[in-house]
């Protein structure tokens, strides 16, 4: 069984397990090797139902969309047809209010670097509207290829996002910006800095509950 073990200074073993499969198990900085094993050990069948849960929910998740002609895409909130265009430049590509249109000859590389950069001014749009309403200002924000977590807040206060989070529903991608504006000054998920996403979103408890259902997008466009 393969997981990911993060020692920190925290008292207690834990075990968590996201969206795409991805098992972590939190310990203490100096807790014997040995211990950890057997409390792995002691969890193996909720882990292993687990990941069988999260392979059948991925088996039945929608597919990657297709790229060709007059295939219906939804990004951030936003249902468009796909068009193409002859002779325009090999990497034109350009987002209207109900079409991606885009040059016959633009492949996969092209589209994703398109969809990264609308993803990048998308993020930057959000954090703009929100950071000022919990008043941190962060260093930076840019987008990953991340596959395993849909947003980070670094020490030095730069926000990571996926740039996959396009298409996941409009209240959804708000929530995730708002969680990692909540990191800064606060790196942890305790009560307090859950406390500061209430008071900006206060159903933030069904918008998370309701991202864990879209993890199968974080697989697309590998």
């Amino acid at each position: 069984m393969q997981y990911e073990l993060v020692r920190s200074n925290r008292r207690t073993l834990a075990i968590t397990i996201d969206g795409s499969g991805r098992c972590v198990v939190r310990a203490p900085m100096r807790m014997p090797m040995a211990e950890i094993k057997k409390f792995i050990e002691e969890k193996r069948s909720w882990i292993e139902n687990k990941l069988c849960e999260i392979e059948l929910k991925t088996e039945l998740a929608p597919r990657e969309p297709e790229f060709k002609e007059g295939a219906e895409w939804v990004i951030a909130g936003n249902r468009v047809r796909i068009k193409f265009i002859a002779g325009a430049a090999k990497d034109y590509a350009k987002l209207a209010p109900d079409e991606f249109i885009c040059s016959k000859k633009l492949g996969r590389p092209g589209l994703i670097k398109f969809l990264r950069g609308f993803a990048r001014d998308l993020f930057y749009w959000r954090v703009d509207k929100y950071a000022p309403v919990i008043d941190v200002k962060p260093l930076g924000v840019k987008v990953s290829e991340a596959q395993a977590r849909w947003g980070s807040c670094s020490a030095q206060n730069v926000l990571n996002f996926s740039w996959r989070l396009i298409f996941a529903p409009p209240a959804l991608i708000d929530y995730v910006v708002v969680h990692e504006l909540c990191h800064i000054g606060c790196m942890n998920h305790s009560p307090a800095f859950w406390q500061r996403v209430a008071a900006v979103m206060p159903d933030y408890k069904q918008r998370r509950q309701a991202l864990k259902q879209h993890g199968y997008l974080l697989k697309w466009f590998r």
